[in-house]
């Protein structure tokens, strides 16, 4: 298995693994059809965020991505205000490939990848079948979110970081 960073040209091959990953988890078509924008992956995408993938023989087993929110963007959850700051914004899994060990490397790569930057939290609106999983990996969660589209609540996670320089 190699880890490597995703290229623009990739962008459809990343969107169709995502909607195949968030479909595995049973969610109605009427709300995949909803989603389906938010969760197109765009050249554009891959350009100006930290997008790695997890490939064996050119097959993609999955992906991992962080975007940087601008200290103008306040997230609101509960008591917490939150200016800014980086968000995991994409773990995604090939179906066929799920509780297999590649979404704890994909995190431990984003881990480096923020120590290397000097991060000292990443947030993460989970999907709610996920958030055990980045409990596991050692996040908090701060609260729930409700979503937009259909009203369910998005958990809202934090990793906290204490980087020895």
């Amino acid at each position: 298995m190699i880890f490597r960073n995703a290229l623009p040209e990739e962008a459809d091959k990343l969107t169709v693994l995502t909607l195949n990953s968030k479909r595995y988890w049973g969610y109605p078509d009427e709300w995949m059809a909803m989603w389906t924008e938010d969760l197109t992956i765009m050249p554009e995408y891959i350009e100006k965020n930290m997008v790695v993938l997890a490939e064996e023989n050119a097959l993609l087993l999955g992906y991992v991505s962080i975007i940087e929110h601008a200290s103008s963007q306040i997230v609101r959850i509960g008591e917490y205000h939150i200016s800014g700051g980086f968000f995991l914004d994409n773990l995604f899994i090939n179906p066929s490939y799920i509780r297999k060990g590649i979404g704890e490397k994909l995190m431990n790569i984003a881990f480096d990848w923020c120590k290397e930057k000097q991060i000292e939290a990443l947030y993460v609106y989970s999907d709610p079948n996920a958030k055990g999983f980045y409990e596991k990996m050692g996040a908090t969660c701060l609260g729930e979110v409700v979503s937009g589209d259909n009203g369910r609540a998005l958990p809202f996670l934090v990793f906290e970081f204490h980087w020895q320089i």
